[in-house]
Protein backbone atom coordinates (compact mmCIF):
# COMPACT_ATOMS: atom_id res chain seq x y z
CA UNK A 1 0.00 0.00 0.00
CA UNK A 2 1.32 3.39 -1.03
CA UNK A 3 -0.26 6.39 0.70
CA UNK A 4 -0.23 9.98 -0.46
CA UNK A 5 0.59 11.24 3.02
CA UNK A 6 0.46 14.69 4.58
CA UNK A 7 3.09 16.94 3.08
CA UNK A 8 2.80 15.23 -0.32
CA UNK A 9 0.53 17.95 -1.78
CA UNK A 10 -2.29 15.42 -2.07
CA UNK A 11 -5.72 17.11 -2.12
CA UNK A 12 -8.85 15.06 -1.44
CA UNK A 13 -11.18 18.04 -1.18
CA UNK A 14 -11.40 18.95 -4.84
CA UNK A 15 -13.60 18.53 -7.89
CA UNK A 16 -10.91 19.72 -10.32
CA UNK A 17 -11.19 17.29 -13.27
CA UNK A 18 -7.57 17.76 -14.34
CA UNK A 19 -6.25 16.96 -10.87
CA UNK A 20 -8.56 13.96 -10.50
CA UNK A 21 -7.47 12.66 -13.90
CA UNK A 22 -3.79 12.98 -12.95
CA UNK A 23 -4.33 11.07 -9.70
CA UNK A 24 -6.41 8.44 -11.52
CA UNK A 25 -3.51 7.93 -13.95
CA UNK A 26 -1.04 7.50 -11.09
CA UNK A 27 -3.31 5.03 -9.32
CA UNK A 28 -3.89 3.02 -12.52
CA UNK A 29 -0.12 2.74 -12.99
CA UNK A 30 0.36 1.61 -9.38
CA UNK A 31 -2.49 -0.90 -9.64
CA UNK A 32 -0.87 -2.35 -12.77
CA UNK A 33 2.18 -3.07 -10.59
CA UNK A 34 0.03 -4.73 -7.91
CA UNK A 35 0.13 -1.73 -5.56
CA UNK A 36 -2.96 -0.30 -3.86
CA UNK A 37 -3.03 3.46 -3.28
CA UNK A 38 -4.46 5.50 -0.43
CA UNK A 39 -4.61 9.16 0.50
CA UNK A 40 -4.60 11.42 3.55
CA UNK A 41 -7.01 14.12 4.67
CA UNK A 42 -7.62 16.05 7.89
CA UNK A 43 -11.39 15.88 8.08
CA UNK A 44 -12.67 17.55 11.26
CA UNK A 45 -10.33 18.43 14.11
CA UNK A 46 -8.39 21.69 13.64
CA UNK A 47 -10.49 22.50 10.54
CA UNK A 48 -12.34 25.38 12.20
CA UNK A 49 -11.54 29.01 12.89
CA UNK A 50 -7.79 29.28 13.52
CA UNK A 51 -7.22 25.53 13.14
CA UNK A 52 -3.92 24.50 11.63
CA UNK A 53 -5.66 22.40 8.97
CA UNK A 54 -7.39 25.35 7.33
CA UNK A 55 -10.90 26.63 7.97
CA UNK A 56 -13.69 24.80 6.14
CA UNK A 57 -15.83 27.92 6.50
CA UNK A 58 -17.32 29.73 9.48
CA UNK A 59 -20.77 28.46 8.56
CA UNK A 60 -19.54 24.94 9.36
CA UNK A 61 -17.24 25.68 12.31
CA UNK A 62 -18.03 24.56 15.83
CA UNK A 63 -19.51 27.37 17.89
CA UNK A 64 -18.44 27.83 21.50
CA UNK A 65 -20.96 28.57 24.27
CA UNK A 66 -19.90 32.23 24.24
CA UNK A 67 -20.72 32.47 20.53
CA UNK A 68 -17.13 32.45 19.24
CA UNK A 69 -15.98 29.98 16.61
CA UNK A 70 -14.04 26.91 17.67
CA UNK A 71 -10.90 25.32 16.24
CA UNK A 72 -12.75 22.29 14.83
CA UNK A 73 -15.26 21.88 12.06
CA UNK A 74 -18.67 20.68 13.23
CA UNK A 75 -19.29 17.23 11.76
CA UNK A 76 -23.04 17.61 12.26
CA UNK A 77 -23.09 20.63 9.95
CA UNK A 78 -23.17 20.82 6.17
CA UNK A 79 -19.44 20.08 6.28
CA UNK A 80 -20.19 16.40 6.89
CA UNK A 81 -22.21 16.29 3.67
CA UNK A 82 -19.57 18.22 1.73
CA UNK A 83 -16.76 16.01 3.06
CA UNK A 84 -18.69 12.86 2.15
CA UNK A 85 -19.35 14.15 -1.36
CA UNK A 86 -15.68 15.02 -1.86
CA UNK A 87 -14.49 11.62 -0.64
CA UNK A 88 -16.97 9.45 -2.54
CA UNK A 89 -16.51 11.35 -5.79
CA UNK A 90 -12.73 11.19 -5.48
CA UNK A 91 -12.87 7.44 -4.89
CA UNK A 92 -15.26 6.85 -7.80
CA UNK A 93 -13.20 8.90 -10.25
CA UNK A 94 -9.68 7.88 -9.26
CA UNK A 95 -9.94 4.34 -7.89
CA UNK A 96 -8.43 5.30 -4.50
CA UNK A 97 -8.74 2.20 -2.29
CA UNK A 98 -7.73 3.53 1.11
CA UNK A 99 -8.33 6.72 3.06
CA UNK A 100 -6.33 7.92 6.04
CA UNK A 101 -8.76 10.22 7.83
CA UNK A 102 -6.74 12.21 10.31
CA UNK A 103 -8.58 14.28 12.91
CA UNK A 104 -11.96 12.52 12.87
CA UNK A 105 -14.55 13.93 15.24
CA UNK A 106 -13.02 13.86 18.71
CA UNK A 107 -15.70 15.14 21.08
CA UNK A 108 -15.99 18.91 20.65
CA UNK A 109 -19.40 20.43 21.50
CA UNK A 110 -21.12 22.87 19.18
CA UNK A 111 -23.64 25.51 20.25
CA UNK A 112 -24.83 26.39 16.76
CA UNK A 113 -28.60 26.26 16.28
CA UNK A 114 -28.58 26.37 12.47
CA UNK A 115 -26.39 23.41 11.50
CA UNK A 116 -27.92 20.71 9.29
CA UNK A 117 -27.69 17.70 11.58
CA UNK A 118 -28.03 18.90 15.17
CA UNK A 119 -30.38 21.19 17.05
CA UNK A 120 -27.99 22.84 19.46
CA UNK A 121 -25.40 22.28 22.16
CA UNK A 122 -27.25 19.43 23.88
CA UNK A 123 -27.31 17.00 20.94
CA UNK A 124 -24.11 18.15 19.19
CA UNK A 125 -21.78 15.49 20.55
CA UNK A 126 -24.20 12.67 19.84
CA UNK A 127 -25.00 13.82 16.32
CA UNK A 128 -21.38 14.50 15.34
CA UNK A 129 -20.53 10.98 16.50
CA UNK A 130 -23.42 9.59 14.46
CA UNK A 131 -22.44 11.54 11.35
CA UNK A 132 -18.83 10.37 11.61
CA UNK A 133 -20.11 6.81 11.79
CA UNK A 134 -22.21 7.36 8.66
CA UNK A 135 -19.19 8.80 6.87
CA UNK A 136 -17.14 5.69 7.59
CA UNK A 137 -20.04 3.42 6.69
CA UNK A 138 -20.29 5.15 3.30
CA UNK A 139 -16.56 4.61 2.73
CA UNK A 140 -16.82 0.93 3.62
CA UNK A 141 -19.73 0.56 1.17
CA UNK A 142 -17.12 1.41 -1.48
CA UNK A 143 -14.75 -1.21 -0.02
CA UNK A 144 -12.34 1.53 1.07
CA UNK A 145 -9.78 0.60 3.73
CA UNK A 146 -9.84 3.15 6.59
CA UNK A 147 -7.05 4.39 8.81
CA UNK A 148 -8.47 6.54 11.62
CA UNK A 149 -6.54 7.65 14.73
CA UNK A 150 -9.51 6.97 16.98
CA UNK A 151 -11.82 4.09 17.90
CA UNK A 152 -14.49 4.10 15.21
CA UNK A 153 -14.04 0.37 14.67
CA UNK A 154 -17.75 -0.44 14.91
CA UNK A 155 -18.49 2.18 12.28
CA UNK A 156 -15.94 0.91 9.74
CA UNK A 157 -12.54 2.13 10.92
CA UNK A 158 -9.90 -0.57 10.53
CA UNK A 159 -6.65 0.78 11.97
CA UNK A 160 -5.59 3.28 14.60
CA UNK A 161 -2.28 4.31 16.08
CA UNK A 162 -0.70 1.51 18.13
CA UNK A 163 0.59 2.90 21.41
CA UNK A 164 2.59 5.90 20.30
CA UNK A 165 2.97 9.63 20.47
CA UNK A 166 4.12 11.26 17.25
CA UNK A 167 6.91 13.00 19.16
CA UNK A 168 8.64 9.69 19.82
CA UNK A 169 9.56 9.49 16.13
CA UNK A 170 11.83 12.46 16.69
CA UNK A 171 13.82 10.47 19.23
CA UNK A 172 17.17 8.96 18.22
CA UNK A 173 16.56 5.78 16.26
CA UNK A 174 17.32 3.22 18.99
CA UNK A 175 15.23 5.10 21.54
CA UNK A 176 12.39 5.31 19.05
CA UNK A 177 12.55 1.56 18.39
CA UNK A 178 12.63 0.75 22.10
CA UNK A 179 9.71 2.99 23.05
CA UNK A 180 7.73 1.77 20.04
CA UNK A 181 8.20 -1.89 20.96
CA UNK A 182 7.02 -1.11 24.50
CA UNK A 183 3.97 0.61 23.03
CA UNK A 184 3.07 -2.37 20.86
CA UNK A 185 3.55 -4.73 23.79
CA UNK A 186 1.15 -2.69 25.93
CA UNK A 187 -1.48 -1.93 23.28
CA UNK A 188 -1.83 -5.53 22.12
CA UNK A 189 -3.39 -6.30 25.49
CA UNK A 190 -6.58 -4.72 24.15
CA UNK A 191 -6.09 -4.60 20.39
CA UNK A 192 -5.30 -7.32 17.89
CA UNK A 193 -2.02 -6.70 16.02
CA UNK A 194 -3.72 -5.67 12.78
CA UNK A 195 -5.87 -3.01 14.49
CA UNK A 196 -2.88 -0.71 14.85
CA UNK A 197 -0.18 0.95 12.83
CA UNK A 198 3.29 2.16 13.75
CA UNK A 199 5.66 4.57 12.04
CA UNK A 200 9.20 4.53 10.65
CA UNK A 201 10.60 8.01 9.88
CA UNK A 202 12.81 7.15 6.93
CA UNK A 203 13.17 10.91 6.51
CA UNK A 204 13.13 13.63 9.16
CA UNK A 205 9.78 13.92 10.95
CA UNK A 206 8.77 16.52 13.53
CA UNK A 207 12.31 17.84 13.78
CA UNK A 208 14.29 14.80 14.94
CA UNK A 209 17.03 15.47 12.41
CA UNK A 210 19.69 13.01 11.32
CA UNK A 211 19.69 11.23 14.68
CA UNK A 212 16.05 10.19 14.21
CA UNK A 213 15.82 9.62 10.45
CA UNK A 214 16.67 6.17 9.08
CA UNK A 215 18.04 7.57 5.82
CA UNK A 216 20.54 6.89 4.40
CA UNK A 217 19.24 3.35 4.96
CA UNK A 218 22.50 1.60 4.10
CA UNK A 219 24.29 3.64 6.78
CA UNK A 220 21.74 2.70 9.45
CA UNK A 221 21.07 -0.83 8.32
CA UNK A 222 21.06 -2.40 11.78
CA UNK A 223 18.40 -0.01 13.06
CA UNK A 224 16.39 -0.39 9.85
CA UNK A 225 16.47 -4.18 10.15
CA UNK A 226 15.24 -3.93 13.74
CA UNK A 227 12.37 -1.74 12.59
CA UNK A 228 11.37 -4.26 9.92
CA UNK A 229 11.75 -7.17 12.33
CA UNK A 230 9.83 -5.75 15.24
CA UNK A 231 6.91 -4.35 13.27
CA UNK A 232 6.50 -7.34 10.98
CA UNK A 233 7.26 -9.67 13.90
CA UNK A 234 4.50 -8.13 16.00
CA UNK A 235 2.12 -8.35 13.04
CA UNK A 236 1.57 -4.59 13.24
CA UNK A 237 2.02 -2.73 9.98
CA UNK A 238 4.16 0.40 10.01
CA UNK A 239 3.98 3.47 7.83
CA UNK A 240 7.42 3.93 6.26
CA UNK A 241 7.49 7.67 5.59
CA UNK A 242 9.95 8.44 2.84
CA UNK A 243 10.65 8.01 -0.84
CA UNK A 244 12.18 4.52 -1.00
CA UNK A 245 12.43 1.24 0.92
CA UNK A 246 16.03 0.44 0.02
CA UNK A 247 19.05 2.23 -1.38
CA UNK A 248 21.57 -0.57 -2.01
CA UNK A 249 21.45 -4.27 -2.87
CA UNK A 250 22.39 -5.06 0.75
CA UNK A 251 19.50 -2.98 2.06
CA UNK A 252 17.15 -4.58 -0.46
CA UNK A 253 18.22 -8.03 0.74
CA UNK A 254 17.34 -7.10 4.33
CA UNK A 255 13.92 -5.82 3.27
CA UNK A 256 13.31 -9.00 1.28
CA UNK A 257 14.42 -11.18 4.20
CA UNK A 258 11.78 -9.78 6.55
CA UNK A 259 9.04 -9.46 3.93
CA UNK A 260 9.61 -13.13 3.02
CA UNK A 261 9.46 -14.00 6.74
CA UNK A 262 6.16 -12.14 7.08
CA UNK A 263 4.65 -13.75 4.00
CA UNK A 264 5.70 -17.23 5.14
CA UNK A 265 4.14 -16.82 8.60
CA UNK A 266 1.50 -14.16 7.97
CA UNK A 267 -1.49 -16.00 9.42
CA UNK A 268 0.12 -16.66 12.78
CA UNK A 269 1.79 -13.22 12.89
CA UNK A 270 -1.58 -11.46 12.66
CA UNK A 271 -3.05 -13.70 15.37
CA UNK A 272 -3.51 -12.80 19.03
CA UNK A 273 -0.54 -12.20 21.31
CA UNK A 274 0.46 -13.72 24.63
CA UNK A 275 2.70 -11.26 26.46
CA UNK A 276 5.81 -13.08 27.64
CA UNK A 277 8.25 -10.37 28.75
CA UNK A 278 7.87 -6.59 28.44
CA UNK A 279 10.74 -4.63 26.85
CA UNK A 280 12.88 -2.82 29.43
CA UNK A 281 16.15 -2.74 27.44
CA UNK A 282 17.91 -4.41 30.38
CA UNK A 283 17.48 -7.92 29.00
CA UNK A 284 15.51 -9.92 26.47
CA UNK A 285 11.85 -9.24 25.69
CA UNK A 286 9.38 -11.52 23.96
CA UNK A 287 5.85 -12.03 22.67
CA UNK A 288 4.09 -15.16 21.47
CA UNK A 289 1.49 -15.21 18.69
CA UNK A 290 -1.07 -17.99 19.19
CA UNK A 291 -3.80 -19.55 17.08
CA UNK A 292 -4.88 -23.18 17.66
CA UNK A 293 -6.78 -23.21 14.35
CA UNK A 294 -3.60 -23.00 12.26
CA UNK A 295 -0.89 -25.54 11.50
CA UNK A 296 1.61 -23.06 12.98
CA UNK A 297 -0.13 -22.72 16.32
CA UNK A 298 2.45 -20.36 17.81
CA UNK A 299 5.28 -18.04 16.85
CA UNK A 300 7.50 -16.35 19.42
CA UNK A 301 9.56 -13.23 18.70
CA UNK A 302 12.51 -12.77 21.07
CA UNK A 303 14.60 -9.59 21.13
CA UNK A 304 17.95 -8.95 22.78
CA UNK A 305 18.40 -5.15 22.69
CA UNK A 306 21.41 -5.19 25.01
CA UNK A 307 25.13 -4.99 24.29
CA UNK A 308 25.66 -8.31 26.09
CA UNK A 309 25.52 -11.93 24.98
CA UNK A 310 22.55 -13.54 26.70
CA UNK A 311 22.38 -17.15 27.83
CA UNK A 312 19.22 -17.99 29.73
CA UNK A 313 16.14 -20.16 29.81
CA UNK A 314 12.90 -18.52 28.68
CA UNK A 315 9.70 -20.26 29.68
CA UNK A 316 7.19 -20.10 26.84
CA UNK A 317 3.49 -20.46 27.83
CA UNK A 318 1.79 -22.55 25.14
CA UNK A 319 -1.68 -23.04 26.67
CA UNK A 320 -3.43 -20.86 24.09
CA UNK A 321 -1.78 -22.68 21.18
CA UNK A 322 -3.99 -25.68 21.97
CA UNK A 323 -0.97 -27.95 22.42
CA UNK A 324 -1.30 -30.36 25.33
CA UNK A 325 1.55 -32.88 25.34
CA UNK A 326 4.36 -31.97 22.97
CA UNK A 327 5.40 -29.31 20.46
CA UNK A 328 7.50 -29.33 17.32
CA UNK A 329 9.72 -26.28 17.71
CA UNK A 330 11.62 -24.70 14.83
CA UNK A 331 14.04 -21.86 15.49
CA UNK A 332 15.07 -19.03 13.19
CA UNK A 333 18.02 -21.07 11.93
CA UNK A 334 15.63 -23.75 10.68
CA UNK A 335 16.57 -26.32 13.33
CA UNK A 336 13.62 -28.41 14.54
CA UNK A 337 13.19 -30.37 17.75
CA UNK A 338 10.33 -31.94 19.68
CA UNK A 339 9.75 -30.70 23.23
CA UNK A 340 7.43 -32.10 25.88
CA UNK A 341 5.14 -29.62 27.60
CA UNK A 342 5.29 -29.15 31.36
CA UNK A 343 2.30 -29.27 33.70
CA UNK A 344 1.62 -25.59 32.96
CA UNK A 345 1.44 -26.25 29.19
CA UNK A 346 4.82 -24.59 28.68
CA UNK A 347 8.29 -25.34 27.37
CA UNK A 348 11.67 -23.97 28.39
CA UNK A 349 13.68 -22.48 25.53
CA UNK A 350 17.43 -22.49 26.03
CA UNK A 351 18.50 -19.18 24.55
CA UNK A 352 21.93 -18.08 23.42
CA UNK A 353 21.57 -14.66 21.84
CA UNK A 354 24.29 -12.38 20.58
CA UNK A 355 24.18 -8.66 21.42
CA UNK A 356 21.51 -6.71 19.51
CA UNK A 357 19.99 -9.83 17.98
CA UNK A 358 16.53 -11.17 17.19
CA UNK A 359 15.30 -14.75 17.08
CA UNK A 360 11.96 -16.42 16.45
CA UNK A 361 10.51 -19.83 17.20
CA UNK A 362 7.63 -21.56 15.41
CA UNK A 363 5.47 -24.06 17.32
CA UNK A 364 3.52 -26.82 15.58
CA UNK A 365 1.78 -30.04 16.46
CA UNK A 366 3.94 -33.14 16.54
Amino acid sequence: MLIYSFGSDFVLETDDPDYLAAIASDIAYANAKGIEVGGYDLICEERGNGGYGGNVGNQWDTVNEDGTFGLDACFASGWADKMTDYALNFIDVTGLSMLETDGPYGGAECSSTNHSHHVGFEDSVYMQTQMTGRFYTDLRSKNVFINQPDNYFYQGGQKTGMGYSEDQYSLPRWEDLSVSRQGMFDDTYYRTPTQGWMFVPLVDYHGGGDAAAFEPLSEHLQEYEWALAQYLGYGTAACYRGTRLYDTDETKAVVKKWVDFYKAHRQILISDIVHVRRPDMQGIDAVLHVNPQLSEVGLAMVFNPTQERVEEVLRMPLYYTGLTDAAKVTNSEGNTTTMNLGRGYDVDLQLTMEPMSIEWFVFERT
